[in-house]
């Protein structure tokens, strides 16, 4: 029987983005068949606007 995850997350900036990477690898490596759902952003633009590296990530142009 196949173990299933299912890692759900939120990152503004990407360092929590970068986490459930890990975790859901770590699964994988295990045998997990895993799932990696990110949370909808909420944020109002003007607000994700006024940090350089929450705008980066949530245009997916963020390399870390």
């Amino acid at each position: 029987m196949t173990v299933q995850v299912a890692v759900f997350y939120y990152s503004s900036t990407g360092t929590v983005h970068a986490l459930a990477e890990a975790v859901a690898e770590g699964a994988t490596s295990a045998g997990a068949e895993v799932r990696l759902r990110r949370a909808a952003e909420l944020a109002p633009a003007e607000a994700i606007d006024q940090n350089p590296q929450w705008r980066r990530h949530e245009a997916g142009t963020d390399t870390t």
